[in-house]
């Protein structure tokens, strides 16, 4: 016979505490146990316990795009790491400065 760490008593207290806020290592820390054990527990019990990712990580919100300021003499090119950067104009590549 195995004695189980979770009882339905500590699943209840855990999941009080969960929607309450507070972090696995918080809830392993009351009741005298690992971290991993509580994500393990609730993973297990997944109905009761939901995911708090969208909490941890929030989306930034996106801005409005902004229209970059064109310089008749400079212009945009796109590095091979992804960078925007601005360099000055080449006639011979650029083509004529626009009006």
């Amino acid at each position: 016979m195995t004695i189980t760490f979770w009882t339905e008593d500590k699943i209840a207290k855990a999941e009080k505490l969960w929607k309450e806020g507070l972090s696995a290592r918080e809830i392993a820390n009351l009741f005298g146990s690992k971290k991993n054990t509580v994500i393990n527990m609730a993973h297990r019990n997944r109905d009761r316990f939901p995911s708090r990712q969208d909490t941890w990580h929030p989306q930034p919100k996106a801005d409005p795009p902004v229209q970059p300021i064109r310089h008749p003499d400079r212009v945009t090119r796109v590095t091979l790491s992804g960078a925007h950067v601005t360099m000055p104009r080449v006639p011979c590549i650029d083509g004529p400065a626009e009006p």
